[in-house]
């Protein structure tokens, strides 16, 4: 476990659109939320004191897949970002259960989070399935924007992998648009999946993907490596 280090003035303010959306708690929910958070709580500044690879999964909904990650990468320290409060706790309960000592969280924006590390710290990161915020009036809304992108990039080790998933083919377009204006950002793997095939990437199935299945909808996996330097 970690110290719970919760300084959230340490966060630097940053210009960007984003939305805390605390939806509705189970019993076990609302209690792992109110007793387990600050044990796991960690911050940006211990993240920098760590000495094993840090990685991290922004917006790990109900975090079936961060702990999965942390059973497979067990001498690696991972620091799942999310707001969403009932998932956070869903999150908890499991991560107690299973007794995973290589998890952290931070319920704060990843923007906020990513401005406040230094440079080259992290040695992979995840993001599956965020919002797609699918109205145009709302696209400001989106996680993966250029200059999130560019944030991503001075934080990430060169060589460092980050894995998406979407099952809303406009955002996915939309994502390899804006990783298009990253030139650090090279793309190494681009797979689309219909929703009867089966998968055949690392990570497991999300609850936002087994509702696009459901729904019809194909999946998209993208993987970029960070190079060394922006040319």
């Amino acid at each position: 476990m970690t110290n719970p280090m919760t300084d959230k003035a340490n966060l630097p303010e940053q210009a960007f659109s984003y939305i805390r959306r605390r939806g509705r708690f189970t019993q076990a929910q609302s209690r792992a939320y109110a007793n387990l958070l600050d044990c796991y709580r960690t911050s940006p500044q211990e993240l920098q004191q760590r000495t094993e690879p840090v990685a991290m999964e922004i917006g790990f909904g109900m975090g079936a897949e961060l702990l999965d990650w942390a059973q497979q990468a067990p001498s690696w320290y991972l620091c799942g970002i999310e707001l969403y409060q009932p998932g956070i706790g869903a999150m908890l309960t499991r991560l107690q259960s299973r007794q995973l000592h290589n998890v952290g969280v931070i319920d704060q924006p990843a923007q906020q989070v990513l401005a406040a590390l230094p440079d080259q710290r992290l040695s992979e990161v995840r993001i599956f399935f965020p919002d797609p915020w699918p109205k145009k009036r709302h696209f400001k809304r989106r996680l993966i924007q250029a200059e999130f992108l560019q944030q991503l990039h001075r934080v990430m080790k060169p060589g460092a992998l980050v894995r998406l998933a979407t099952d809303w083919a406009p955002y996915g377009e939309w994502m390899v648009a804006q990783f298009s204006t990253v030139e650090a950002f090279k793309l190494i793997e681009d797979r689309v999946r219909q929703a009867d095939e089966e998968t055949a990437v690392i990570r497991g199935t999300t609850k936002f993907e087994a509702r696009g299945e459901r729904l019809g909808h194909a999946i998209r996996d993208l993987v970029y490596e960070n190079q060394q330097s922006a040319k």
